[in-house]
């Protein structure tokens, strides 16, 4: 039997690839409609658009990941105090 969390996780997974999938589409279209993937001698294009893809999927992979990371309770509940008088604690 599969675990509700690996199911979660899954899915998680499955719409970070469909939001990077569409800001590449994206890109591609922005690309195009300015001329910018010009197939002239020496143009890098596909190396450049490879590391933008890649920058991509980390950056969304990252925010996905710390977004769905519940704080622990006892993280919620720290608090300090910076004045140096303050026996509060």
């Amino acid at each position: 039997m599969t675990d509700k969390s690996t199911l979660t996780i899954d899915r998680e997974i499955d719409d970070i690839k469909a939001q990077v999938k569409r800001e590449i589409d994206t890109i591609h279209t922005l690309m195009d409609s300015v001329g910018y993937r010009d197939s002239s001698p020496g143009w890098n294009t596909p190396f450049q658009v490879f590391r933008l893809r890649r920058a991509l999927r980390i950056h969304y992979l990252a925010m996905r990941i710390r977004d769905s990371t519940p704080l622990p309770t006892g993280t919620r509940e720290l608090a300090w105090s910076l004045d140096p008088n303050d026996e509060s604690v």
